[in-house]
């Protein structure tokens, strides 16, 4: 236990009288004539985060839950924008602006730069797990909710859930004919549109519904100076197809398939100057201005390894050394099957999903080439689960048991350095193939002792088998490729995971709950830079005991809260970490001793007049590493004990304001969202110049609806134009740190029937 944990606990539940909740939590919100003072409709939510419905203020987890239709009035198109309406969740674009998401939840982080590092946050789609990093870049449309669960989730939900899990349920068919279209346009001639359609097909026994997105952007922030070129374009397009049959008797059978195109801009880094010039006494050491943080100053004194240095002072302009584009496609397919017999529900969920990806990035961010990598793999999935749970949830013991398998292959070749050659000699590619096989057995038990007082029990025992194999590749400038290194490795991992939880509600206003659980992820391999077997060693499995402690009550009319208090103990943290193992520096996934990280979240959801929403948040994050030996920016070994972790704020805040005004037959809504988020680094180093700067979101919507169906919406997002650093990385023997700044102010409008 870190010392004066008891105290931080007491401090993060101290924050209550801050409070938060999520702005779009409510299925029935203020703008709806139903939406009265005095009435918080965020408490008849109802959730599946326990694999049955229930409503979202009677479960002892932590749970943020979004519903759809908000989401796409709010403009919500992936689990970024989920960090708008969340406490202490975080969301970083390793590779910038169209890449996929790397999640940090209640400060636990995973390194996303390497496709074959595990997640802490398991992410969802229809219950399917995604297993690897690059599946997360899909766009929501036409969900039925979000759900984010925080905290370990390994008893229902297994593998690489050791912060917490995120679900997205798309909306399923059913037997009432609904649908929506929709079309925004926008600042950099940004266009989408969307629509979906559901309702019967044969009777009352076979439903259907078929949606889809489409997202054009003809131009973007990012320019090219010396060419006059614009980056940042987006070509996408989705689709999701559902059928429901039901025999009315019990048996539901639901088909949905899913596929997707990706053609977008790549988003490149914004160079920063490493070293000192030739002709200075320090010439080709690493430049006071770049240790310093500053960033200005690097790129007017210091030169990367190619003599190139930035000299426009706009943070978009880029003048790139490679166009990249995104060549992504993915296509898969998700069965379930419930089946309700007396008092048992069987239910079977199956799944498979495939993922090809390509993708030029111009790493260093200069006009000359140095790393202008090529990105290629291919994921292919498969996932079944069984479940046998009681059907009669007024019962006073109801459990749930199951079993799962899965099996999954990334392939192809995670990083492809293509241009090396001008400073190396040559290009290297690395070739990979990792499979991994999971089988789990899982139950829980719920039993209410009293009334008021519910105790369950979980646990689930998983079995990890990996086969890696590598190959690199190096071809000389204007010669033949030759492999450098081949290998093979293996590994066998099994460990369990489990909760322990107590619910006690005094009364129905109130719940106040405990739990302590325990979740693991097995070891992996490094998929790139291997050049002996040496480096081929896999990471040992990283295990997390956590405890929390929370309440949700509804303390007076038109007003409920929420509060939670966390202590995680986490060992063998899988960390990317720079390290020498083949004669040069470079970064390994590799096991960190642990870290002690405790903190708390808070929600407020006020109704005080009607039709007035008023909800805001906060969440404090304690890390302290413990012993971590790491190279440093000059090759030493430092300690980084006490440090934090990367790509983990301290502090968030979240706020949201909406009134529904009636005039006439119409009804006005402004609304306004807030995020703050303080400093978080991006290395375990903590380098200066890679730091995200303490930070305010700020974006407002104008919205008017006919009663009918009809709503028009005038919108900005980063309505103060704030600028900062967003993502980074540094490669010292390349000269460089390469930046990705957030988004500037877009503006737009958007149209949209429903029926």
């Amino acid at each position: 236990m870190i010392p004066n944990v008891h105290r931080l606990l007491l401090q993060s539940t101290a924050l209550l009288l801050i409070g938060t909740a999520p702005a779009l939590a409510a299925p029935a919100d203020p703008a709806s004539p139903q939406a009265k003072a005095g009435t918080v409709e965020g408490s008849d939510i109802v959730v599946t985060a326990q694999h049955r419905e229930e409503r979202l203020d009677k479960v002892g987890i932590t749970i943020d839950a979004f519903d759809g239709n908000r989401l796409r009035e709010e403009g919500a198109t992936s689990v970024r924008d989920l960090t708008m309406y969340t406490p202490n969740l975080a969301v970083h674009l390793p590779f910038g602006e169209n890449s996929y998401p790397s999640i940090t939840l209640r400060g636990m982080s995973a390194d996303n730069f390497n496709e074959s590092a595990p997640q802490t946050t398991g992410v969802y789609v229809d219950g399917i797990y995604q297993s690897s990093s690059p599946m997360l870049a899909f766009q929501m449309f036409d969900q039925e909710r979000v759900e984010v669960l925080k905290g370990p989730q390994g008893t229902l939900y297994g593998r690489n859930t050791t912060a917490g899990a995120v679900n997205f349920i798309s909306r399923q068919p059913s037997f009432s004919p609904n649908g929506y279209a929709q079309i925004d346009f926008g600042r950099y001639n940004y266009l989408n549109v969307e629509a979906a359609i559901g309702g019967p097909l044969v009777g009352d026994t076979l439903a259907g519904r078929i949606a889809t997105k489409v997202v054009r952007q003809w131009d973007g922030p990012q320019t090219d100076r010396s060419g006059g070129d614009h980056y940042g374009q987006i070509r996408t397009a989705f689709f999701r197809g559902s059928l429901l049959f039901t025999d009315n008797d019990g048996l539901r059978i639901t088909v949905t398939g899913h596929g997707g195109v990706d053609r977008s801009d790549t988003w490149p880094f914004t160079s920063v100057a490493a070293l000192a010039p030739a002709g200075q006494p320090n010439a080709g050491q690493i430049c006071p201005q770049f240790l310093a943080g500053d960033i200005a100053g690097a790129n007017a004194n210091c030169v990367d390894v190619s003599g190139y240095h930035k000299q426009t002072k706009s943070v978009y302009d880029n003048p790139r050394s490679l166009y990249g584009r995104h060549d992504n496609s993915t296509y898969g397919v998700v069965g379930q099957i419930d089946y309700s017999f007396g008092a048992v529900r069987l239910t079977s969920v199956t799944g498979y999903d495939h993922l090809k990806r390509r993708e030029g990035l111009d790493e260093d961010g200069g006009a000359n080439v140095v790393t202008d990598t090529i990105r290629g793999s291919t994921v292919d999935q498969f996932s079944q689960e069984l479940r046998l749970a009681s059907d009669d949830d007024r019962a006073a013991l109801t459990w749930i048991a199951g079993a799962y398998y899965s099996w999954d292959r990334l392939t192809g070749n995670p990083i492809f350095s293509s241009d090396f050659r001008d400073w190396f000699g040559g290009a290297v590619a690395d070739y990979s193939k990792l499979s991994t096989r999971t089988g789990a057995i899982f139950g829980q038990l719920d039993y209410r002792v009293t009334p008021t007082l519910k105790l369950t029990g979980g646990l689930r025992q998983t079995w990890v088998g990996r086969d890696f194999t590598y190959r690199s590749v190096f071809t000389p400038t204007g010669g033949t490729g030759a492999t450098t290194f081949a290998g093979t490795n293996k590994l066998n991992q099994s460990d369990w995971s489990g909760r322990i939880a107590l619910d006690y509600t005094p009364s129905d206003q109130v719940l106040i709950y405990a739990n302590i659980s325990r979740g693991f992820d097995a070891g992996t391999f490094n998929s790139y830079f291997l050049g002996s077997q040496a480096a081929l060693q896999p990471t040992r499995q990283e295990r997390v005991t956590a405890y929390e402690l929370g309440i949700k009550a509804s303390v007076a009319p038109g007003v409920r809260i929420e509060a939670a208090a966390f202590y995680n103990r986490w060992t063998d943290i899988i960390v990317t970490a720079i390290e020498n193992r083949t004669g040069v520096n470079a970064p390994y996934l590799t096991n960190g001793k642990g870290a002690d990280i405790a903190g708390g979240e808070l929600k407020l959801a006020l109704r005080p007049v009607r039709r007035l929403g008023i909800d805001a948040g906060a969440s404090y994050t304690y890390q302290r590493l413990d012993t971590l030996r790491q190279q440093n920016l000059f090759g030493t070994i430092v300690d980084l004990a006490g440090g934090r972790l990367a790509n983990s704020p301290e502090w968030t805040l979240n706020g949201s304001a909406r009134y529904a005004a009636p005039v006439g037959r119409y009804t006005v809504t402004p609304s306004i969202d807030v995020k703050y988020e303080s400093r978080s680094q991006r290395d375990l180093l903590n380098t200066k110049i890679l730091q995200t700067p303490p930070h305010a979101l700020l974006n407002a919507r104008l919205m008017i609806e006919d009663g009918a169906g009809w709503q028009g919406s005038l919108w900005v997002r980063n309505l103060t134009d704030i600028r900062y650093v967003a993502e980074a990385y540094q490669v010292v023997s390349g000269g460089y740190a390469g930046l990705v700044y957030n988004l500037p102010r877009t503006y737009g409008i958007s149209l949209s029937r429903s029926f």
